[in-house]
């Protein structure tokens, strides 16, 4: 191959530092891979002293065969110039010195997945009062934290001594008190995580020099591919090694730093002529611009896409003299079932003119938007495989499979179970499910005080002869499942996970059904199959042997796992259509390259800014290597300044992530859009093109519009659906025939005469009525008091009614309280405590008071810990009950119950101090009374006390003895209270609480009170 001119200038240049620019697509691996040739033929440097490294592994498997072409015969055995990822550079020097600071040779590395299990049992071992852990996001937060932190060489204990008073801080330090027990629980495993290899590897390189100088004396040239996903950490490794002492080549393009959520940093690429200086003057720059890969209409586009990033200049990318034209559309749909029917037609079209399938990319901005595009695929026999793992499972043979797994691990996952049953395997229909749902309801009211758990789908189907009503065809197909869960379950016993999961296959005639299909629609299935299968091989827990469960835990973990999209996807060398992410199809290239779902706000993305002000998971600017490249704010900005600020740091990154997707096209691109989207509900309204829609369709010359969005539809997706399952019942399909009942209700009962099905038809519609008359019969009207109150409104209502008709009759809105919000953070910790697990009710479950809420300086949780009420297991926690109280029901919730021979104490927890206010013992006497009249499952004690705990100024116990006339006064004064909410009174009762009402303003006696 002939070099450019540019290429020429990089592979001639002195053996001195360089860094090059090279634009997307202008054969960055090729000049490398000359750059070596030419150390080798005219600098006198032996292969193996050249140390390359770069990104990914596929990227080092590349580089590494394109040098080998390159130099050929000069490269002996043992003689190769020795590549790796930035990773795996700083595994070997581990692997070879790691002694000196603590990592064994024998320690394992963990995968993020692994990693994010460890964090998630690690949550809840201790007492937060900021940080939830309760959260489906909190795991996450705490990767995201952790990363950060090494990223930048810091510790979590040096992290902490770095808070401040301000939020998030206080958050920030509860998480980094847990990254802290997870670095002291990876040492006792004996394993590291990928930010450990780097951070430790920097330890050795700084604390050992002997160890630098090794390195330095057996390395004359090191080349940094892909440079700008780079973090800040491998940045001061590199440097410690070898700024100021060897040659180092760095190779990328600012524009495609797209890894910024995992912590590759801009500085690093633009600083890197004054980090890596040759004679104390900064690195010479050359730039790559002539692409090799696309056609002049793509890079038009990929120049005016560049050009939204910033204002910086650059050089613009241009094609080769002789290459061949390009065609780039835009289209523009009603919905996006239209969109992902037009991708699939135009798919065809291209087949038919000559490509192959696997010339075609569809890229997304997210995994989301997949599903309606591979179902338009399948409908049309088009093979196609899934590139990104956490979207395998919504694959119908890859759902299916896990189905079979789950129900495995657990007989009670009963959606699992109709998963595999109503499938057009077994084909039962919902009708066939309620029998055995009947059968359970029957068990369950036979045995209404039986301890063990209750009966499941699984159950009874092991019952199946004691079940009556079946259809033949429903008792044969379970019958047949029966047979074959009990063998896979005999056979999981001694198999391992991916022979299991082959056995699964096997049994249920998965590969027969495969092989039956049309051969577009059998190559999609096998291939995804196939990777699913590679997964279960390669797995491995943190800590035990590889059993099911866990296995099925880290699936669970890895639909939303993030981590894969660093890695450029791996496709197979089938002919199949590649669906797959922007991030995963970085370093790819296809022919023709769609780029669908282009709509407002979808991509570019806005997402959610990094903003450490606000959120605990970012660390704080400050404490960054690379604080220059962050976004300029600081504390004392206006919200509308620190909004645009972030705002406009998040959009140069979608622009570059929408760079990389044009680029990736070579001879077409097909960018796409539609008003309606989402599945199986469409949006709200419709939405717009996306700016980056509009930009293409600026330079497209094709493609079809839509100039006014059709009516919302109902449901999206329908149009694109495979071929209907087979019915048991029906020649069309179920949903065809639910059309019809609704059209003319009469059509269920004449199809039925005309199959000669009458009798079975009447005999399922009496059915239903029985199991409708099984509800309980409807209470006249008249005497049916619909009056409810809580248990604080009644103590409202006490204090002041005129403040309960504002609160609960004729609302008005009220303050949002951060002292309130800290006083549900200690009930729920208070929860936590008692149940040992995470809480499940909402936080406003709770029974609270308007001054029932933490105040600045008390530590109520802590005085909670250290009451006789931490020790204690109680009976009951967040107890809920319904009283009938006169015309009226009173609901609550009762904090906690603790019972001991025959003895109830009924506990209400007060994060605030005590208080002279008579009107609290409403809610006592509320408890009571429910304690005596409501049934909470358990034999009622023989004598109760209530009690009030004050936590907010050192613990104060108040009690009281519910006897006989104690019981009859807190029915009268509850019966009071209800007959005057239900008559309607509401006069103002001034007092002191006036000075704590939401409704101050409004009530002038409340004023005059106040003063």
């Amino acid at each position: 191959m002939i070099p450019s001119k540019d290429q020429q200038r990089v592979v001639e240049s002195p053996l001195h530092s360089l860094r090059i620019v090279a634009g997307a697509g202008t054969g960055k691996t090729t000049t490398v891979a000359m750059r070596v040739d030419a150390l080798v033929r005219h600098h006198g440097l032996e292969p193996e002293e050249i140390l390359g490294i770069t990104f990914t592994n596929k990227a080092a498997e590349e580089l590494s065969d394109r040098i080998r072409a390159t130099i050929g015969p000069l490269v002996g055995t043992g003689r190769e110039v020795e590549i790796h990822t930035y990773h795996g550079f700083a595994s070997q020097l581990l692997h070879e010195f790691g002694a000196l600071v603590g990592i064994e040779r024998s320690a394992s590395l963990m995968t993020p997945t692994l990693s994010r299990q460890l964090l998630g049992s690690l949550m809840v071992e201790r007492d937060l009062l900021h940080f939830d852990p309760t959260l489906r996001a909190s795991v996450e937060k705490l990767r995201a934290l952790g990363s950060a932190v090494s990223d930048n060489l810091l510790s979590p204990i040096q992290v902490i001594a770095a808070a401040g008073s301000e939020d998030p801080w206080a958050e920030r330090v509860e998480m980094l008190e847990i990254l802290q027990r997870y670095e002291e629980e990876k040492r006792r495993l004996g394993v590291v995580d990928f930010a450990d290899l780097i951070s430790a590897a920097h330890r050795l390189v700084v604390g050992h020099p002997e160890v630098a100088e090794s390195i330095r004396g057996r390395t004359r040239a090191v080349l940094l591919d892909e440079y700008q996903d780079t973090n800040p950490a491998q940045r001061e490794l590199l440097r410690t090694l070898f700024a100021n002492h060897t040659p180092v080549l760095a190779v990328g393009d600012e524009d495609q730093t797209i890894y910024e959520w995992r912590g590759a940093s801009l500085q690093n690429f633009r600083a890197f002529p004054e980090h890596f200086p040759h004679d104390g003057r900064p690195a010479r720059t050359l730039h790559l611009s002539e692409n090799r890969r696309s056609g002049a209409a793509i890079l038009a586009v990929a120049n005016r896409v560049r050009a939204e990033i910033d204002d910086a200049p650059r050089q613009a990318l241009v094609p080769l003299e002789n290459a061949p034209d390009a065609l780039v559309t835009s289209s523009w749909f009603g919905t996006v079932t239209d969109e992902a029917a037009a991708i699939a037609d135009r798919i065809i079209e291209l087949a038919e003119s000559g490509h192959r399938w696997r010339d075609v990319g569809i890229l997304f901005r997210k995994n989301k938007d997949m599903k309606l595009v591979h179902d338009a695929l399948s409908k049309r026999g088009i093979p196609f495989e899934v590139a990104n793992v956490g979207g395998l499972l919504t694959i119908p043979e890859v759902a299916d499979l896990h189905a079979w797994l789950r129900i495995l691990a657990d007989p009670e996952d009963g959606t699992a179970f109709a998963r595999i049953t109503v499938g057009s395997r077994f084909r039962l229909g919902l009708s066939d499910l309620n029998h055995l749902a009947r059968w359970i309801r029957r068990r369950r009211r036979a045995e209404p005080d039986d301890d063990l758990p209750g009966y499941t789908l699984l159950e009874a189907v092991d019952a199946l002869e004691e079940i009556d009503g079946l259809r033949p065809d429903a008792s044969e197909a379970l019958l047949q499942f029966r047979e074959e869960y009990r063998d896979l379950l005999t056979e999981a016993q001694g198999q391992s996970l991916v022979e299991l999961a082959r056995s699964v296959l096997d049994r249920t005639g998965a590969w027969s059904d495969i092989a039956a299909m049309e051969p577009a629609a059998g190559l999609s299935a096998r291939l995804n199959l196939y990777r699913f299968l590679d997964l279960t091989e390669r797995w491995a827990p943190l800590e035990g042997r590889p059993s099911l469960s866990a296995f099925l835990t880290y699936l669970s973990e890895l639909e939303d796992d993030t981590t894969e999209e660093l890695d450029t996807a791996r496709l197979s060398e089938e002919d199949a259509v590649t669906l797959v992410t922007v991030h995963r199809a970085k370093g790819l290239e296809w022919p023709v390259v769609f780029l669908p779902c282009l709509y407002h706000n979808n991509f570019p993305s806005t997402g959610r800014h990094d903003n450490p002000l606000a959120y605990a998971q970012f660390l704080p600017y400050e404490l960054r290597l690379d604080r220059e490249a962050a976004p300029p704010v600081d504390a004392g900005m206006t919200d509308a300044k620190l909004r645009s600020a972030l705002s406009e740091h998040n959009a140069r990154q979608e622009w570059r992530i929408a760079y990389v997707a044009v680029t990736r096209a070579m001879r077409e691109l097909h960018a796409s859009g539609a008003f309606w989207n989402g599945a199986p509900l469409p949006n709200k309204n419709p939405t717009k093109p996306s700016r980056l829609l509009e930009l293409i369709r600026d330079n497209a010359v094709d493609g079809s519009w839509a100039a006014e969005a059709p009516e919302r539809p109902e449901v999206l997706g329908s149009a694109t659906e495979s071929a209907p399952a087979p019915d048991p019942l029906f020649t069309g399909s179920w949903p065809a025939a639910l059309r019809a009942a609704l059209a003319d209700p009469s059509w269920p009962a004449e199809e039925a005469s005309e199959r000669g099905l009458r009798p079975s038809y009447d005999a399922a519609v009496d059915e239903m009525q029985q199991a409708l008359f099984e509800l309980p019969e409807p209470l006249p009207a008249e005497g049916v008091e619909t009056l409810s109150v809580s248990t604080t409104g009644l103590v409202t209502y006490a204090t002041c009614p005129k403040r309960y008709y504002w609160s609960e009759v004729d609302r008005l809105p009220r303050r949002s309280s951060a002292a309130a919000r800290r006083g549900i953070d200690v009930h729920r910790r208070i929860e936590l405590h008692n149940l040992g697990v995470m809480p499940l009710d909402e936080a406003s479950d709770y029974d609270l008071l308007a001054d029932d809420q933490v105040r600045s300086g008390t530590r109520p949780f802590e005085t909670y810990l250290g009451s006789r009420f931490a020790s204690q297991k109680p009976l009951m926690v967040e107890a809920p009950f319904e009283l009938r109280a006169g015309k009226a029901w009173v609901r609550g919730r009762i904090d906690a119950i603790y019972a001991e021979e025959g003895h109830w104490e009924v506990v209400d927890f007060k994060s605030g101090r005590a208080s002279s206010d008579t009107n609290r013992l409403v809610q006592l006497q509320v408890y009571a009374l429910a304690v005596n009249e409501v049934s909470f499952g358990v034999p009622s004690p023989e004598f109760t006390t209530v009690t009030f705990a004050f936590l907010g100024d050192g613990l104060e116990e108040t009690s009281h003895e519910v006897d006989g006339e104690w019981l009859r006064a807190a029915g009268e004064r509850v019966g009071e209270l209800i007959a005057g909410i239900a008559s309607d009174v509401w006069e103002p009762r001034p007092s002191e609480a006036c000075s704590q009402c939401d409704f101050l303003r409004h009530c002038e006696p409340g004023k005059e009170r106040v003063g």
